[in-house]
C-alpha cells in the first residue's frame, strides 16, 4: 500500500494543477491521497483515518461522507436521463428542487436559476441584479458593493467582489469594474478603532456613505455573507444586517444574502440570514446544497424581479443539471428528517464552548462563531493583537501537527477555522478538542510563547 501510495502522489505532482497551493507545498503535504470516507473521517492511500474538521476543506460536506442514498439517488437519475440542453428545456428534478427552495427560502424568493457551483451563483446574482436595472430604465445602475475581506468566488466578475488582496485577486488585476468596498463588522479589529456598542454600527453605516458617493442611480446591489466564512469567520452585531437592509431599501440597492457557506444549516439555521430577521432580493447558494455530492449552485430571486425582464441573459451548458438536482433533493431531505439544523445549533454551541476553553493559551487572541462555523484567531501579542510575522508561520505549525494525530485543519491567515461535517457529534467534537489543544501547546512552546 505504501509504494502505491507513493506512486499516485508522484502522479499527482506530475500531471494535476493544485489551486490556490504552490507546488512547495504539494510536495511538503505528500499531497495526501485519499481513497474513501465516511462519516466525518476520510482515508489516504496509505490506510491513515483523519478528522474533517473543516467539511472537505471549503464548507461543503454537511451529511458527512458515504451516503450511499444519495449515491443511488444520481446513478437513477442518471440511468433515465443524465443530462438536456438548459435553453428553454428542462427535466422533472430541476422543478422539484426549485419548488423545493421556494418552500425553504425566506420572504418571497421563488424563482431559481441552477448553476454549477457559488462562483457562478454569484456572477449570475449580478447579472440579475444589473440586468433588473436596466429594464427599469436604470442604465449606469451597475456598481456592486461588497466589504473587505469579503470572498464571494474565483470567476472574473465574482472575483471583483472579492475584498482581500491574495494573490488570487491580485495578479489577476485589472478586474471588472464598478466594484466597491466598504468596511467588515469585524468587531475584533475594527476599521474605526471602535468597540460594540459604542461604536453605532459604523461598518454599516459605511455602506450608505458608499452609495451617497457613488450616487445611488449607479448602485446595483449589496452582496455579504452572513457570517463572513473564508474572511474568518466574522459574526456580526445582531443590528448589522437590519441596518443594511434599511439602508438598501432606501435607496433602492438589492440586498443579495450570499449563502454558499451559510445555507443548509451551517450556522444553526436552515439560513444564515434566518438569525438577523431580514428578507434578502437575491439569495445564492452552492457547496452544502449537495454536500459536495455533484456540482450545483443556486441562485434564488423574487418573481418580480424576473417578470420584470424580457428574458434573462446568461448561460451555462449545465445549468439545470437533473443529476446534480436530484443530489440536492437528497440531500435535503437528509437534513431535514435527520435534524441536522438543529445538531448544527447544539454541538456547534458546545464546539464553542470547547474553544473558548483556550482562552488560557497565550496565542489565543479570539474565539467566535456561530452553529458549526467556528475559529479561534491567533496572536503574537494578547494585549497589543499583534500579528505573527508572514514568515513565522504559526498557525501552519498548529495544523501539521493536528495533522500527525488525524485531524484536518482549516487556516485562514492567523485563524484556524472549525466547521465540520453536520453530523458531527459531541464525543467527537471531545477528540477534536483534545487534539487541537496538544497542538496549541506544543505549537506555543517552539514559538517560545509559554503559558503565565
Amino acid at each position: 500500500m505504501a509504494k502505491d501510495g507513493q506512486e499516485l502522489r508522484s502522479k499527482a505532482k506530475d500531471h494535476v494543477v493544485f489551486p490556490v497551493v504552490s507546488p512547495q507545498e504539494v510536495s511538503k503535504m505528500g499531497p495526501l491521497v485519499f481513497t474513501r470516507g465516511e462519516g466525518i473521517y476520510v482515508w489516504d492511500v496509505d490506510g491513515k483515518r483523519y478528522m474533517d474538521s473543516m467539511a472537505s476543506g471549503v464548507y461543503a460536506v454537511h451529511v458527512g461522507y458515504g451516503r450511499k442514498e444519495i449515491a443511488k439517488a444520481m446513478g437513477e437519475q442518471a440511468s433515465r436521463l443524465h443530462y438536456f440542453c438548459p435553453y428553454g428545456y428542462i427535466s422533472e428534478p430541476v422543478i422539484k428542487l426549485g419548488e423545493k427552495l421556494a418552500e425553504l427560502a425566506p420572504g418571497d424568493l421563488s424563482m431559481t436559476f441552477f448553476t454549477c457551483d457559488g462562483s457562478e451563483a454569484v456572477e449570475s446574482a449580478f447579472k440579475i441584479a444589473k440586468q433588473w436595472a436596466y429594464h427599469q430604465g436604470y442604465r449606469r445602475k451597475y456598481k456592486i458593493i461588497s466589504r473587505r475581506r469579503a470572498y464571494h468566488g474565483s470567476t472574473m466578475g465574482a472575483l471583483a467582489a472579492t475584498g482581500t488582496m491574495s494573490p488570487l485577486r491580485k495578479i489577476m488585476e485589472p478586474l471588472p469594474p464598478g466594484y466597491r468596498f466598504a468596511s467588515a463588522p469585524y468587531c475584533y479589529r475594527c476599521d474605526f478603532g471602535l468597540s460594540y456598542p459604542d461604536c453605532a454600527l459604523q461598518c454599516a453605516d459605511s455602506v450608505e456613505q458608499i452609495i451617497l458617493h457613488q450616487g445611488p442611480d449607479n448602485v446595483a446591489a449589496f452582496i455579504g455573507e452572513m457570517v463572513m466564512a473564508a474572511g474568518g469567520c466574522i459574526v456580526p452585531p445582531p443590528e448589522y444586517w437590519p441596518r443594511i437592509r434599511e439602508i438598501c431599501s432606501k435607496h433602492g440597492v438589492l440586498l443579495i444574502d450570499d449563502e454558499v457557506v451559510c445555507g443548509f444549516g451551517r450556522t444553526g439555521k436552515f439560513f444564515g440570514v434566518e438569525h438577523y430577521g431580514i428578507k434578502p432580493d437575491i439569495m445564492t447558494m452552492a457547496k452544502c446544497l449537495t454536500s459536495g455530492y455533484s456540482p450545483l449552485g443556486a441562485t434564488i430571486t423574487k418573481p418580480e424581479i424576473i417578470r420584470d425582464m424580457p428574458a434573462f441573459w446568461h448561460v451555462h451548458t449545465y445549468n439545470n443539471h437533473p443529476v446534480s438536482c436530484t443530489a440536492a433533493i437528497e440531500n435535503i431531505r437528509i437534513i431535514e428528517e435527520e435534524n441536522l439544523v438543529q445538531n448544527s445549533a447544539e454541538v456547534g454551541k458546545y464546539l464553542l464552548e470547547g474553544l473558548r476553553s483556550f482562552s488560557n493559551h497565550p496565542s489565543v487572541g479570539d474565539v467566535r462563531g456561530l452553529g458549526l462555523l467556528t475559529a479561534i484567531e491567533f496572536v503574537k501579542d494578547k494585549s497589543t493583537k499583534e500579528r505573527f510575522p508572514e514568515d513565522q508561520a504559526f498557525c501552519g505549525r498548529i495544523m501539521d501537527l493536528a495533522l500527525d494525530e488525524g485531524v484536518i485543519l482549516r487556516r485562514v491567515e492567523d485563524i484556524i477555522e472549525f466547521c465540520p461535517p453536520l453530523i458531527i457529534t459531541k464525543s467527537e467534537v471531545d477528540e477534536m478538542i483534545e487534539i487541537t489543544d496538544r497542538a496549541i501547546t506544543q505549537a506555543e512552546k517552539e514559538f517560545g510563547l509559554q503559558h503565565n
